[in-house]
C-alpha cells in the first residue's frame, strides 16, 4: 500500500514540479536552520533563538538514533518509484528526519507566536515537506507520519526542560537531554550523528558563556542588524570551510568542526557584536 502510494503521488511529476518540492525539501535541512536559527538569535529574540536551537538540535539526534533503532530501508531503489535528491537521503528510513525537523521549525514558531496565520504557514509547511519526500521518492508514508508526532511530541519535551532551566536559573537541568545525547557517541559512529552531536555541545557551552559572562544584546539599529548578519554568517561559513579542509576526515572531525558552528553561534559572534558593533 505505502509503495502504491508513492507510485500515485509520483504519477503526477513535471519538471516544474520536481524543482518546487526540491526546494520545498530544502527548507527541511541545515543550511535553511542555521541562517533562520542564526537570524532569530543574533538580530531578533535571543531566547527564542536558544529554545528553536535546542528543541532542532536535540531533536534531529533523536531522529539519527530511532533511525539506527528501527533501522528500515528506504524506497530507493524499489520498482516503479523514482528517487531525486539522493545526497540528502542518508542514513535509513524511519522517522523522515526532513519531515520532523520541519515539525520542529514550525510547531515551535506556532507555540511562540500564537497567531492564526503562523499556524496556517506552519502546518502547511509541515505537510508541504512531508509531501515532497513522497514526490522525491525517499521516504514511505509512514516515515513522514512518524517525522511530524516524534516532531511535536520532542518540541514539547525540549521546550519543557528549557523553562524549567530559565525559570528556576538551573542550566545544568539541560543536561537531562544532552548527556544520554553524547553517551550515544559510544554506540552510534555515525558521521550525521557526531556531527549533529557536536553542535548540541557547542551550542550548550556557549549558551553557559554568553548567558554568564557576555550578556548579549539582540536590539540594534538596522544597518547594524545587517551587519551582525553578513559578519556572523560569513565568518561562520569560513570557518565550515577552513576546518573541513584542515582537519583529517573522520568522525571526530565532524564532531569537532560543528562544535565550533554551534560556539560561534551562541557567544563567539555575540561576543564580536557586542564589542565592535553595538
Amino acid at each position: 500500500m505505502q509503495i502504491d502510494i508513492i507510485r500515485f503521488i509520483q504519477s503526477i511529476t513535471s519538471p516544474f514540479g520536481d524543482v518546487i518540492f526540491q526546494l520545498i525539501s530544502m527548507t527541511g535541512e541545515e543550511t535553511f536552520y542555521i541562517l533562520v536559527i542564526s537570524t532569530i538569535f543574533w538580530c531578533v529574540n535571543k531566547k527564542f533563538g536558544y529554545k528553536l536551537g535546542f528543541a532542532l538540535l536535540t531533536g534531529t539526534i533523536v531522529n539519527n538514533a530511532l533511525k539506527s533503532i528501527v533501522n528500515s530501508a528506504r524506497p530507493i531503489g524499489i520498482s516503479g518509484i523514482r528517487s531525486l535528491r539522493l545526497e540528502t537521503a542518508t542514513g535509513q528510513s524511519f522517522p523522515s528526519g526532513h519531515t520532523q525537523g520541519s515539525t520542529m521549525f514550525w510547531a515551535s514558531f506556532i507555540i511562540q507566536i500564537k497567531k492564526k496565520w503562523i499556524y496556517v504557514v506552519g502546518i502547511s509547511m509541515i505537510i508541504l515537506v512531508g509531501f515532497s519526500r513522497l514526490y522525491l521518492g525517499v521516504h514511505y508514508p509512514i516515515d513522514i507520519i512518524g517525522g511530524i508526532v516524534i516532531g511535536i511530541i520532542w518540541t514539547f519535551i525540549s521546550n519543557y526542560i528549557f523553562d524549567c532551566a530559565q525559570k528556576t536559573r538551573k542550566p545544568l537541568l539541560l543536561l537531562i537531554i544532552i548527556l544520554p545525547m553524547l553517551i550515544g557517541l559510544i554506540y552510534l559512529r555515525e558521521k550525521t550523528y557526531y556531527a549533529i552531536a557536536g553542535t548540541v555541545l557547542g551550542f550548550y557551552i556557549g549558551y553557559l558563556l554568553e548567558t554568564k559572562y557576555v550578556i548579549y544584546e539582540v536590539k540594534s539599529t538596522k544597518l547594524k542588524q545587517l551587519i551582525k548578519l553578513v559578519l556572523g554568517l560569513g565568518i561562520l561559513i569560513t570557518l565550515k570551510g577552513v576546518l573541513k579542509v584542515i582537519l583529517p576526515i573522520s568522525i571526530y572531525s565532524d564532531f569537532f568542526r560543528y562544535f565550533i558552528v554551534g560556539l560561534w553561534i551562541t557567544v563567539g559572534a555575540p561576543y564580536i557584536f557586542k564589542r565592535f558593533i553595538i
